[in-house]
């Protein structure tokens, strides 16, 4: 399918408060879902409905058919928004990206690597849509959200509190952005929060509670190299003769001797 008619069918159903949201994604049924999202785009919807159908059975157009596929799950979960909500989301969209609105959505949900992601994504843009994140905000927690495995956005409710999971998941999670190191500990290994991020994500695209508690800097555990009683005392006697060997240094530099010498190796 030409790529700019695929842009045509984004944009168009972004700004259309006719697509109604659907109660249960049906894998079953996708393809009659689509062409009834095309068929609520004022004004070519119709047109564009009967295009479509001729990637339904193509096997050049799979990469079309995938994306349609995800999109439809996407778009159908948009029907909160009202027509204003859409329009001003679309405007900051391009405005922010400084691309057409089709294309980018495009690249957001082509890019996600699982379907079920993208009920997550139209969560991000409703809650863009109502004002409770910025659309800074939206890209990156997309952004989050892309880089994230699907298997690991159920872990991320685990870290409302310190925690550390020796599946690996932390680590991961921890380079996406989503969490925060709050403890340092080489006996009982480090621990992480959700970070600010993590917490928007698992809040507005998850739809999960989310702990209050957002703690401040990172705490070293029992570091071990503060323990005093590890090191052996200095006897007196080392200390008098550390005392008095910087007492003979010092005499010295202040003597007419130290500044010969001085003299003696500039070759005066």
């Amino acid at each position: 399918m030409d790529n700019k008619l695929m842009q045509e069918i984004v944009s168009g159903s972004l700004i259309s408060s006719a697509i109604e949201p659907r109660s249960k994604f049906s894998f079953t049924s996708w393809w009659d879902q689509l062409c009834a999202v095309v068929s609520a785009i004022p004004y070519v919807g119709g047109s564009l409905s009967t295009e479509i159908q001729s990637i339904k059975d193509s096997v050049a157009e799979y990469k079309a058919y995938e994306f349609f596929r995800k999109f439809t799950c996407f778009v159908c979960e948009l029907g909160e928004l009202t027509d204003k909500q859409r329009t001003e989301f679309v405007a900051e969209v391009e405005r922010v990206a400084e691309d057409a609105s089709g294309n980018v959505i495009m690249g957001l949900v082509d890019r996600l690597d699982n379907i079920n992601k993208e009920k997550i994504l139209a969560n991000l843009v409703v809650a863009k849509g109502k004002g409770k994140i910025s659309i800074e905000d939206f890209f990156r927690l997309s952004s989050m959200l892309e880089r994230i495995p699907y298997v690991d956005l159920a872990k991320l409710e685990l870290y409302n509190q310190d925690f550390y999971d020796n599946e690996g998941d932390s680590e991961l999670l921890f380079a996406t952005g989503a969490l925060q190191q709050t403890i340092i500990d080489e006996d009982t290994g480090n621990r992480y929060i959700l970070s600010k991020l993590g917490r928007k994500l698992l809040r507005f695209g998850l739809g999960l509670d989310v702990s209050d508690m957002q703690p401040i800097g990172t705490k070293v555990a029992s570091p071990k190299w503060f323990n005093i009683s590890d090191t052996e005392p200095i006897s007196k006697e080392e200390i008098e003769n550390i005392v008095e060997r910087q007492s003979a240094k010092q005499s010295y530099n202040e003597s007419d001797q130290a500044m010969f010498d001085y003299d003696a190796v500039r070759g005066k």
